[in-house]
């Protein structure tokens, strides 16, 4: 199967990433910062795109966390997603940064005492060094029955925002019932140009409910690449300044008035600042979305 490394040696952009004159402690001198969009409803705003569940943080690889970090944090990328215990490392590698501040750091909190889930909020706070934690969302398996425990850690100050997350379309009756609650701040949903049907139903509610969408699953878990792998990126995708398969999947995504954030998922730095890159610059109007997908689905 061909992976993001063949990409991106195919296409240049190994050498390209690799000749930005990167410091690890200070980040990329003058580069441009990521555009924002707002949280509906808030003043508050996330960069377009996002950090999730790398496999520095799940090796607990402080070092390599800090410089993935980094790498978003001088592009003035900020939103960090993790879950389980990947939450700690993402935590610690903020604190040891003293990037508190700068990060917007969300969890999932799923335990079935209330104690342990407190504890582990308060864990992840004295790690990273924020006195608040940015976002708390669960599954809805267990957000449903429990979304009144999430409300009171809102309600307590222990979270600025809660959500709903999950990545199949068979959660999505489940997410909409607590969406139509209207005490939801963000919604998590797998979209891509090739997992659409978020677009039917999710999508849609969001944008009437005033709720921000981030995306999980952009490159479909690995898979997107298999499916592109040996073909060339075609020609026109330059007209939305689309510059490898990567930065395709990801300027279909956020190319959708609803999506606020689309998480990645890489621990590689070259693949860090392609993804990164697919935030600047023209995206696809809704003729050429139409047009990607037809592509996609011609391969």
């Amino acid at each position: 199967m061909t992976n993001r490394r063949d990409f991106l040696t195919s296409a240049g952009l190994g050498a390209v990433a690799l000749a930005t004159p990167i410091s690890w402690s200070t980040g990329v001198a003058a580069q441009e910062m990521l555009p924002k969009r707002p949280i509906p409803g808030t003043s508050d705003s996330l960069p377009i795109v996002g950090l999730g569940n790398s496999r520095v943080f799940a090796e607990k690889d402080l070092e390599a966390s800090r410089e993935l970090i980094e790498i978003f944090r001088s592009r003035g990328g900020s939103y960090i997603d993790c879950i389980y215990d990947l939450r700690f490392t993402a935590a610690e590698a903020v604190g040891s940064l003293g990037a508190a501040n700068d990060i917007f750091l969300g969890t999932y909190c799923m335990e079935e005492d209330e104690a342990d889930m407190r504890a582990n909020i308060q864990r992840i706070l004295e790690l990273s060094g924020k006195e608040q934690l940015d976002l708390v969302h669960a599954w809805p398996e267990f957000a449903v029955p429990n979304w009144n425990t999430l409300r009171k850690l809102k309600d307590e100050g222990l979270t600025k925002y809660i959500g709903i997350s999950r990545q199949n379309k068979s959660h999505y009756d489940a997410m909409m019932k607590v969406m139509e609650t209207g005490t939801v701040d963000v919604v998590q949903v797998n979209y891509s140009a090739l997992e659409r049907e978020a677009d039917e139903r999710i999508l849609p509610m969001a944008i009437d409910n005033g709720i921000a969408v981030t995306v999980n699953r952009p490159f479909l878990n690995g898979d997107y690449f298999g499916l592109v792998g040996g073909h060339e990126l075609p020609a026109w995708a330059a007209d939305f300044d689309c510059e490898s398969w990567a930065q395709f999947s990801l300027k279909y995504i956020l190319s959708h008035p609803a999506v606020t954030c689309a998480i990645t998922e890489t621990s590689n730095p070259e693949h860090a600042i392609d993804n990164i890159g697919a935030g600047f610059g023209a995206m696809p109007d809704e003729s050429t979305r139409e047009r990607m997908v037809t592509h996609l689905q011609s391969l």
